[in-house]
Protein backbone atom coordinates (compact mmCIF):
# COMPACT_ATOMS: atom_id res chain seq x y z
CA UNK A 1 0.00 0.00 0.00
CA UNK A 2 1.18 3.53 -0.71
CA UNK A 3 2.64 5.78 1.98
CA UNK A 4 -0.42 8.05 2.00
CA UNK A 5 -2.70 5.11 2.60
CA UNK A 6 -4.22 4.49 6.07
CA UNK A 7 -4.18 0.69 5.60
CA UNK A 8 -1.03 -1.19 6.59
CA UNK A 9 -0.03 -4.86 6.28
CA UNK A 10 -0.20 -6.73 9.57
CA UNK A 11 -0.92 -10.22 10.91
CA UNK A 12 -3.55 -11.78 13.15
CA UNK A 13 -2.73 -15.15 14.72
CA UNK A 14 -0.32 -15.70 11.84
CA UNK A 15 -2.86 -14.83 9.14
CA UNK A 16 -2.23 -11.95 6.70
CA UNK A 17 -4.15 -8.86 7.79
CA UNK A 18 -4.75 -5.26 6.81
CA UNK A 19 -4.75 -2.78 9.68
CA UNK A 20 -6.55 0.56 9.65
CA UNK A 21 -6.47 3.17 12.40
CA UNK A 22 -8.89 6.09 12.38
CA UNK A 23 -7.84 7.81 15.60
CA UNK A 24 -10.97 6.47 17.29
CA UNK A 25 -10.43 2.78 16.53
CA UNK A 26 -8.01 0.17 15.24
CA UNK A 27 -9.32 -2.61 12.97
CA UNK A 28 -7.75 -5.74 11.50
CA UNK A 29 -9.23 -7.32 8.36
CA UNK A 30 -8.23 -10.74 6.99
CA UNK A 31 -8.22 -10.67 3.15
CA UNK A 32 -7.62 -14.41 2.75
CA UNK A 33 -10.40 -15.29 5.18
CA UNK A 34 -13.50 -13.69 3.69
CA UNK A 35 -12.45 -10.13 4.52
CA UNK A 36 -13.26 -10.93 8.16
CA UNK A 37 -13.05 -8.10 10.68
CA UNK A 38 -10.98 -10.03 13.21
CA UNK A 39 -10.25 -7.35 15.79
CA UNK A 40 -11.65 -3.94 16.65
CA UNK A 41 -10.09 -2.00 19.50
CA UNK A 42 -10.43 1.40 21.11
CA UNK A 43 -7.34 3.61 21.55
CA UNK A 44 -6.94 2.29 25.12
CA UNK A 45 -6.75 -1.29 23.78
CA UNK A 46 -10.30 -2.36 24.70
CA UNK A 47 -11.33 -5.18 22.33
CA UNK A 48 -14.96 -5.02 21.21
CA UNK A 49 -15.18 -8.30 19.27
CA UNK A 50 -15.46 -11.78 20.74
CA UNK A 51 -12.12 -13.56 20.35
CA UNK A 52 -11.42 -17.26 19.98
CA UNK A 53 -8.94 -17.93 22.82
CA UNK A 54 -6.93 -20.51 20.84
CA UNK A 55 -3.47 -19.16 19.91
CA UNK A 56 -3.61 -20.60 16.36
CA UNK A 57 -6.14 -19.35 13.82
CA UNK A 58 -8.64 -22.04 12.79
CA UNK A 59 -9.12 -21.53 9.04
CA UNK A 60 -12.48 -22.28 7.47
CA UNK A 61 -12.02 -24.66 4.55
CA UNK A 62 -14.30 -24.20 1.57
CA UNK A 63 -16.11 -27.44 2.44
CA UNK A 64 -15.66 -27.06 6.21
CA UNK A 65 -18.14 -26.46 9.03
CA UNK A 66 -18.25 -22.88 10.20
CA UNK A 67 -18.63 -23.73 13.89
CA UNK A 68 -15.46 -25.84 13.75
CA UNK A 69 -13.40 -22.91 12.44
CA UNK A 70 -12.31 -19.68 14.16
CA UNK A 71 -15.99 -18.76 14.52
CA UNK A 72 -15.44 -15.43 16.26
CA UNK A 73 -15.27 -11.67 15.66
CA UNK A 74 -17.22 -10.45 12.59
CA UNK A 75 -17.84 -12.45 9.41
CA UNK A 76 -20.20 -11.57 6.58
CA UNK A 77 -22.94 -14.14 6.01
CA UNK A 78 -23.85 -14.33 2.32
CA UNK A 79 -25.87 -15.86 0.68
CA UNK A 80 -27.28 -17.59 3.80
CA UNK A 81 -26.62 -18.46 7.43
CA UNK A 82 -28.16 -21.93 7.61
CA UNK A 83 -27.32 -24.30 4.75
CA UNK A 84 -30.00 -24.17 2.07
CA UNK A 85 -30.61 -26.26 -1.04
CA UNK A 86 -33.25 -24.88 -3.43
CA UNK A 87 -35.68 -27.69 -4.32
CA UNK A 88 -36.69 -26.24 -7.70
CA UNK A 89 -35.59 -23.72 -10.29
CA UNK A 90 -32.25 -22.94 -11.88
CA UNK A 91 -30.30 -23.75 -8.71
CA UNK A 92 -32.21 -26.86 -7.64
CA UNK A 93 -29.98 -29.26 -5.74
CA UNK A 94 -27.12 -26.74 -5.33
CA UNK A 95 -26.42 -26.10 -1.65
CA UNK A 96 -25.73 -22.65 -0.24
CA UNK A 97 -23.05 -23.50 2.37
CA UNK A 98 -23.27 -23.33 6.16
CA UNK A 99 -22.96 -19.68 7.25
CA UNK A 100 -22.65 -18.70 3.61
CA UNK A 101 -19.95 -18.90 0.99
CA UNK A 102 -18.32 -15.49 1.38
CA UNK A 103 -16.72 -16.13 4.77
CA UNK A 104 -14.74 -19.04 3.29
CA UNK A 105 -13.48 -17.27 0.15
CA UNK A 106 -10.14 -15.49 -0.29
CA UNK A 107 -10.68 -11.89 -1.31
CA UNK A 108 -9.06 -9.86 -4.05
CA UNK A 109 -7.87 -6.60 -2.49
CA UNK A 110 -8.20 -3.44 -4.55
CA UNK A 111 -6.76 -0.12 -3.43
CA UNK A 112 -9.30 2.69 -3.83
CA UNK A 113 -8.51 6.42 -3.75
CA UNK A 114 -9.86 6.57 -0.19
CA UNK A 115 -9.96 2.97 1.04
CA UNK A 116 -9.79 -0.67 0.02
CA UNK A 117 -12.25 -3.07 -1.55
CA UNK A 118 -12.48 -6.78 -0.76
CA UNK A 119 -13.99 -8.63 -3.73
CA UNK A 120 -14.93 -12.23 -4.48
CA UNK A 121 -17.03 -14.15 -6.98
CA UNK A 122 -18.99 -17.19 -5.91
CA UNK A 123 -17.58 -20.53 -7.02
CA UNK A 124 -21.11 -21.90 -7.34
CA UNK A 125 -23.41 -19.14 -8.54
CA UNK A 126 -23.23 -16.07 -10.82
CA UNK A 127 -23.06 -13.71 -7.85
CA UNK A 128 -20.39 -11.33 -6.56
CA UNK A 129 -19.56 -9.80 -3.20
CA UNK A 130 -17.73 -6.55 -2.52
CA UNK A 131 -16.95 -4.82 0.78
CA UNK A 132 -15.35 -1.37 0.56
CA UNK A 133 -13.67 -0.12 3.73
CA UNK A 134 -12.97 3.55 4.40
CA UNK A 135 -11.68 5.50 7.39
CA UNK A 136 -13.86 8.58 7.87
CA UNK A 137 -12.81 11.97 9.17
CA UNK A 138 -14.85 11.62 12.37
CA UNK A 139 -13.10 8.35 13.28
CA UNK A 140 -15.85 6.05 12.04
CA UNK A 141 -15.17 3.06 9.81
CA UNK A 142 -17.44 2.91 6.76
CA UNK A 143 -18.23 -0.51 5.28
CA UNK A 144 -19.96 -0.30 1.91
CA UNK A 145 -21.37 -3.57 0.59
CA UNK A 146 -22.39 -4.44 -2.96
CA UNK A 147 -24.14 -7.76 -3.57
CA UNK A 148 -24.57 -8.50 -7.28
CA UNK A 149 -26.56 -11.12 -9.15
CA UNK A 150 -25.06 -11.47 -12.63
CA UNK A 151 -27.44 -14.29 -13.56
CA UNK A 152 -30.60 -14.16 -15.61
CA UNK A 153 -32.89 -15.52 -12.86
CA UNK A 154 -33.55 -14.33 -9.32
CA UNK A 155 -31.00 -15.61 -6.81
CA UNK A 156 -32.29 -16.78 -3.40
CA UNK A 157 -30.14 -15.14 -0.75
CA UNK A 158 -29.74 -13.00 2.31
CA UNK A 159 -26.88 -11.04 3.82
CA UNK A 160 -26.33 -10.73 7.55
CA UNK A 161 -23.64 -9.29 9.78
CA UNK A 162 -22.28 -11.97 12.12
CA UNK A 163 -20.91 -9.35 14.50
CA UNK A 164 -19.97 -11.09 17.75
CA UNK A 165 -19.40 -8.60 20.56
CA UNK A 166 -17.21 -9.46 23.52
CA UNK A 167 -19.38 -10.62 26.39
CA UNK A 168 -19.28 -8.90 29.76
CA UNK A 169 -21.83 -8.75 32.56
CA UNK A 170 -22.19 -5.00 31.99
CA UNK A 171 -22.88 -5.25 28.22
CA UNK A 172 -26.26 -3.80 27.31
CA UNK A 173 -27.79 -3.83 23.83
CA UNK A 174 -29.67 -0.77 22.63
CA UNK A 175 -31.92 -0.84 19.56
CA UNK A 176 -34.42 1.60 18.01
CA UNK A 177 -37.28 -0.86 18.60
CA UNK A 178 -39.91 -0.08 21.26
CA UNK A 179 -40.02 -2.34 24.31
CA UNK A 180 -43.17 -4.08 23.08
CA UNK A 181 -41.89 -4.77 19.54
CA UNK A 182 -42.74 -8.36 18.53
CA UNK A 183 -39.89 -10.86 18.32
CA UNK A 184 -39.63 -14.47 17.18
CA UNK A 185 -37.14 -16.83 18.81
CA UNK A 186 -35.06 -19.05 16.55
CA UNK A 187 -33.73 -21.25 19.34
CA UNK A 188 -33.24 -21.18 23.09
CA UNK A 189 -33.12 -23.65 25.95
CA UNK A 190 -35.25 -21.71 28.44
CA UNK A 191 -38.78 -20.27 28.24
CA UNK A 192 -38.99 -17.18 26.08
CA UNK A 193 -40.48 -15.03 28.85
CA UNK A 194 -37.37 -15.69 30.99
CA UNK A 195 -34.89 -14.56 28.36
CA UNK A 196 -33.73 -10.93 28.41
CA UNK A 197 -33.45 -9.27 25.02
CA UNK A 198 -30.70 -6.82 25.88
CA UNK A 199 -28.12 -8.50 28.11
CA UNK A 200 -26.23 -11.57 29.16
CA UNK A 201 -27.29 -13.33 32.35
CA UNK A 202 -23.93 -14.62 33.61
CA UNK A 203 -21.14 -16.72 32.18
CA UNK A 204 -21.64 -20.47 32.58
CA UNK A 205 -19.23 -22.38 30.30
CA UNK A 206 -20.98 -25.18 28.45
CA UNK A 207 -24.37 -24.61 30.05
CA UNK A 208 -25.28 -20.91 29.97
CA UNK A 209 -28.36 -20.20 27.86
CA UNK A 210 -27.77 -19.51 24.16
CA UNK A 211 -30.64 -18.13 22.12
CA UNK A 212 -31.42 -16.00 19.11
CA UNK A 213 -34.40 -13.90 18.19
CA UNK A 214 -35.47 -11.68 15.31
CA UNK A 215 -37.55 -8.56 15.44
CA UNK A 216 -40.41 -9.35 13.08
CA UNK A 217 -40.92 -5.76 11.92
CA UNK A 218 -38.47 -3.64 9.93
CA UNK A 219 -36.14 -1.44 11.94
CA UNK A 220 -37.64 1.98 12.70
CA UNK A 221 -34.13 3.46 12.40
CA UNK A 222 -30.87 1.96 11.20
CA UNK A 223 -28.65 1.61 14.26
CA UNK A 224 -27.62 -0.90 16.92
CA UNK A 225 -25.44 -0.26 19.97
CA UNK A 226 -23.58 -2.37 22.49
CA UNK A 227 -22.83 -0.39 25.65
CA UNK A 228 -20.32 -1.52 28.28
CA UNK A 229 -21.76 0.39 31.20
CA UNK A 230 -18.91 -0.10 33.67
CA UNK A 231 -16.18 1.34 31.45
CA UNK A 232 -18.27 3.58 29.21
CA UNK A 233 -17.07 1.88 26.02
CA UNK A 234 -19.64 1.57 23.26
CA UNK A 235 -19.92 0.00 19.81
CA UNK A 236 -22.47 1.27 17.30
CA UNK A 237 -23.53 0.08 13.87
CA UNK A 238 -25.05 3.11 12.17
CA UNK A 239 -26.83 2.58 8.86
CA UNK A 240 -29.30 5.44 8.88
CA UNK A 241 -27.75 7.35 5.97
CA UNK A 242 -28.38 6.83 2.25
CA UNK A 243 -31.46 4.64 2.82
CA UNK A 244 -29.24 1.81 4.08
CA UNK A 245 -31.85 0.81 6.65
CA UNK A 246 -34.26 0.12 3.78
CA UNK A 247 -31.69 -2.19 2.19
CA UNK A 248 -30.94 -3.87 5.55
CA UNK A 249 -34.33 -3.70 7.25
CA UNK A 250 -34.23 -6.57 9.76
CA UNK A 251 -32.40 -7.30 13.00
CA UNK A 252 -31.46 -10.50 14.77
CA UNK A 253 -29.77 -10.75 18.18
CA UNK A 254 -27.88 -13.85 19.33
CA UNK A 255 -27.10 -14.07 23.05
CA UNK A 256 -24.68 -16.74 24.28
CA UNK A 257 -23.99 -17.21 27.99
CA UNK A 258 -21.58 -20.09 27.46
CA UNK A 259 -23.46 -23.01 25.90
CA UNK A 260 -21.89 -22.40 22.50
CA UNK A 261 -18.16 -23.20 22.52
CA UNK A 262 -17.80 -21.78 26.04
CA UNK A 263 -18.01 -18.29 24.50
CA UNK A 264 -19.56 -15.31 26.24
CA UNK A 265 -20.93 -13.02 23.54
CA UNK A 266 -23.80 -11.12 22.01
CA UNK A 267 -24.03 -10.94 18.21
CA UNK A 268 -25.67 -8.03 16.42
CA UNK A 269 -27.06 -9.35 13.14
CA UNK A 270 -28.60 -6.67 10.97
CA UNK A 271 -29.71 -8.39 7.79
CA UNK A 272 -31.54 -8.15 4.49
CA UNK A 273 -33.99 -10.88 5.55
CA UNK A 274 -34.62 -12.72 8.84
CA UNK A 275 -34.83 -16.40 9.83
CA UNK A 276 -31.29 -17.45 8.81
CA UNK A 277 -32.04 -18.85 5.33
CA UNK A 278 -33.82 -17.64 2.17
CA UNK A 279 -36.47 -20.36 2.23
CA UNK A 280 -37.32 -19.75 5.89
CA UNK A 281 -37.57 -16.02 5.28
CA UNK A 282 -39.84 -16.51 2.28
CA UNK A 283 -42.01 -18.96 4.24
CA UNK A 284 -42.62 -16.20 6.80
CA UNK A 285 -43.43 -13.66 4.09
CA UNK A 286 -40.09 -11.83 3.84
CA UNK A 287 -38.50 -11.39 0.39
CA UNK A 288 -35.09 -13.06 0.22
CA UNK A 289 -33.66 -12.86 -3.28
CA UNK A 290 -31.73 -10.64 -5.67
CA UNK A 291 -33.42 -9.97 -9.02
CA UNK A 292 -31.53 -10.94 -12.19
CA UNK A 293 -28.77 -8.53 -13.26
CA UNK A 294 -29.26 -6.44 -10.12
CA UNK A 295 -27.22 -5.24 -7.16
CA UNK A 296 -27.95 -4.26 -3.60
CA UNK A 297 -25.63 -1.62 -2.14
CA UNK A 298 -25.58 -0.21 1.40
CA UNK A 299 -23.19 1.29 3.94
CA UNK A 300 -22.70 0.50 7.63
CA UNK A 301 -20.70 2.90 9.78
CA UNK A 302 -18.88 1.50 12.78
CA UNK A 303 -18.39 3.93 15.65
CA UNK A 304 -16.75 3.18 18.98
CA UNK A 305 -16.15 5.13 22.16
Amino acid sequence: MSARFPFCPDTYKGRPALRVETGALRALFLPEDGGKLASLTAPDGFEFLCQNPAPAYARLAYDGRYIESECASWDDMFPTIDPYTPPTGRYAGMTLPDHGEVCRLPMTVEELPDGVAFRADSRLFPVSFCKEVRAEADGALALTYTLTNRGDVAFPCLWAAHCMLRGQDDLRIRTPFPADAPVDYMFGATPADALPLDRLTGYAPGTGAAYKYYYTQPTPAGWLTGMYTASGHSFTLDYRADSASAAVPYVGIWINNGAFRDYYNIALECCTAPYDAPDKAEAHGYPASLPPHASRRFTLRVRVE
